[in-house]
């Protein structure tokens, strides 16, 4: 059985419910359980708990839609799972099953009046007068994309995870002097003032004559090498590329159309708007005035502040238990009479009703061919994957081999790291795929690679031929980017000097505002830092910064930032007062807690992925974010 799919943790359960351990923790990282189970609708095993490629698809769309709005641009999957946002989603879903096992194994139970409770803790479904909202339920969750049966599920595992926390995790004593300490360490603010010699003052630098770009170039010329490039011959099986070549017999499509039909049949639905209402009561005449010709949205507007909540397309296992028979047992459209469930009484108005219907062969013909096409195509180039290997392992050549199988030899001339050639164009094919070069920087010249699978479900057998190794460019290729870093080199020198002369007269007694020089500019004074600061007053200098917390008041600085050099002075150093900053000092202990409780939960979740068997089936995955794969 696959255990129910992860619902609104991130954005309501666990944010504004459980503010305590499942987000701050950030034990998901189970790095050690990747297998590859090979070709199956399972993306995890734990235990006897299967996650299926539906809870992970829906997962990480749910991850990548949010990453893409912090970035502000759409994120596509292999985007995503080149940020490690498959690796993230899995990881979390396997603690979530090995939670689930465990309250399983243990007896553990949520009854309705558990959710009940829970669900009027909620601070996103109050009002404004801090009472659970019926309209803000549904509202957030539809804008959530989430169905309340759906909710209810998640809700029950996440009182049952939260329970085994707090067991785990429950009283860890934070010493008060350490808090104290942490928060002093914290907050404590450094007064400074500062002179800044910009180098913008040196723009009227000549260039260097021959003879200084000379002897530039060979000080520098280890930092203008070409890279390492590789000459790389390979074999590339590629099974979108195969399919190609499939050609499928009409039985074999009928039978493959057989095997898929009830996964393309759809199911009866029904499109549904709802009003939910804490008084039965109230739900009763409501319903009284609907069954009367009264207008949907006006009566929930009446009685509840909004509209009904359009609840869209539903499925009967989408609808919490209590409303499946009343909603899915009407024949014809009409309102449903109240129904009570944990969240209270709900009267749905069915709108539409779209009955059951069988896929019609005609249309998914196409994406049946397709289907077949490739999984024939993938199941041979797996077999000839495995005789490829045999025969490497039994000494054959990488060209003996590919003659054998009758498989084509590729090959890259000069490549580096990043897929370039000499000229450093972009090198196109398997040169793309960052798996494939991660293989060329580990395989050494005259050595052939293992076989290695791709994301797309094809494998690629490399070999090195030859390796030129890094060399400096001569000096006519790099001679502009040289001549630029002579110049600012030359800025800063003559922005440092003038620098280290304003700060010894300051540290001869000489007060600032008196130090001068006509290449300096006065900044500020009295500008105030905190400890993680990467700037001074409008001066980005982090370095400058952490030397600055390592001075004594009185002490005078350089150091370069942004944009010139600083001379900095620190007049004063400011220690919170503790007696007033009490709730600032609980908030430092209770970090340090919940610090203490993610090294606790770590070791147990890897307590139970030793306990339950913990395997992950990658090639799954990968098929979860591209069903079709890539060619390269």
């Amino acid at each position: 059985m696959a255990h129910k799919k992860p619902g609104l943790l991130k954005r309501i359960i666990v944010l504004a419910l459980f503010c305590l351990l499942i987000l701050s923790f950030a034990a998901w990282g189970i790095q050690d359980i990747f297998l590859n189970l090979g070709n199956n609708q399972t993306v995890a095993k734990v235990g006897d708990v299967e996650i299926t490629q539906a809870e992970f698809a829906s997962d990480f769309s749910r991850e990548t839609s949010a990453l893409s709005q912090q970035l502000g641009r759409a994120l596509d999957a292999q985007e995503a799972q080149q940020l490690g946002l498959d690796n993230r989603v899995v990881s979390r879903l396997v603690a979530r099953a090995l939670s689930q096992v465990q309250s399983d194994e243990m007896g553990l139970t949520v009854s309705r009046e558990q959710q009940q409770k829970e669900i009027q803790k909620i601070e996103a479904f109050k009002n404004e007068a801090g009472l659970f909202d019926a309209a803000r339920f549904q509202s957030t969750l539809y804008q959530a994309g989430l169905s309340e049966a759906a909710f209810l599920a998640d809700l029950s595992n996440d009182i049952e995870r939260q329970q085994l926390n707090n067991a785990i995790t429950g009283a860890i004593p934070v010493p008060q002097k350490m808090a104290e300490r942490l928060y002093s360490y914290q907050t404590e603010k450094r007064i400074v003032d500062y002179i800044e010699i910009p180098y913008s003052r040196f723009s009227q630098l000549t260039d260097p004559t021959d003879a200084d770009l000379a002897s530039y170039y060979e000080e520098e010329k280890q930092n203008y090498l070409a890279p390492e490039y590789k000459s790389v011959s390979y074999i590339f099986l590629d099974p979108t590329k195969a399919a190609q070549n499939v050609v499928l017999t009409d039985d074999q499509v009928q039978e493959e159309f057989l095997a898929q039909k009830d996964s393309l049949s759809l199911p009866d639905r029904r499109k549904l708007v709802q009003m939910l209402l804490s008084d039965e009561a109230e739900a009763n005449a409501a319903y009284d005035r609907l069954i009367n010709g009264a207008d949907f949205d006006t009566i929930a507007t009446e009685v509840t502040g909004s509209a009904g909540v359009d609840l869209g397309i539903m499925e009967r296992s989408d609808l919490l238990p209590e409303l499946q028979d009343a909603v899915f047992g009407l024949e014809n459209a009409g309102v449903v009479a109240p129904v009570k469930s944990p969240l209270g009484w709900h009267i749905v108005s069915v709108q539409e009703i779209s009955p059951a219907r069988e896929a019609q062969f005609e249309e998914v013909e196409e994406q049946i061919k397709k289907d077949a096409a490739l999984r024939i195509a993938t199941d041979e180039i797996i077999s000839i994957a495995n005789q490829l290997d045999d025969e490497i392992a039994s000494g054959a050549t990488l060209e003996e081999a590919a003659s054998k199988l009758g498989q084509e030899i590729l090959s890259y001339e000069a490549i580096d790291a990043e897929g370039l050639d000499r000229n450093g164009l972009p090198q196109f094919g398997l040169a793309e795929d960052a798996r494939f070069r991660e293989i060329i920087a580990q395989t050494e010249s005259g050595s052939d690679s293992l076989l290695t699978e791709l994301e797309n479900g094809g494998y690629f057998l490399l070999k090195v031929n030859s390796i030129t190794p890094p060399a400096p460019r001569p000096l006519e290729e790099v001679k502009v980017q040289l001549v630029s870093s002579w110049l600012e080199n030359k800025r800063s020198e003559e922005a440092k000097a003038i620098a280290d002369k304003l700060a010894e007269e300051a540290k001869n007694g000489t007060p600032l505002q008196a130090v001068t020089d006509e290449a300096a500019e006065l900044i500020k004074f009295g500008v105030e830092m905190n400890r993680f600061s990467a700037s001074i007053g409008e001066a980005l200098a982090p370095a400058l910064v952490g030397d600055i917390y390592k001075a004594e008041k009185g002490d005078v600085l350089t150091g370069q930032a942004d944009n010139g050099y600083l001379v900095v002075s620190l007049t004063k150093i400011e220690q919170p007062d503790l007696s007033t900053v009490t709730e600032g000092i609980e908030s430092t202990k209770g970090a340090i807690e919940n610090s203490y409780k993610n090294d606790v939960y770590t070791q147990y979740i890897s307590a139970l992925e030793k306990d339950f068997g913990v395997e992950i089936n990658q090639t799954s995955i990968n098929q979860a974010i591209n069903p079709y794969g890539h060619s390269n």
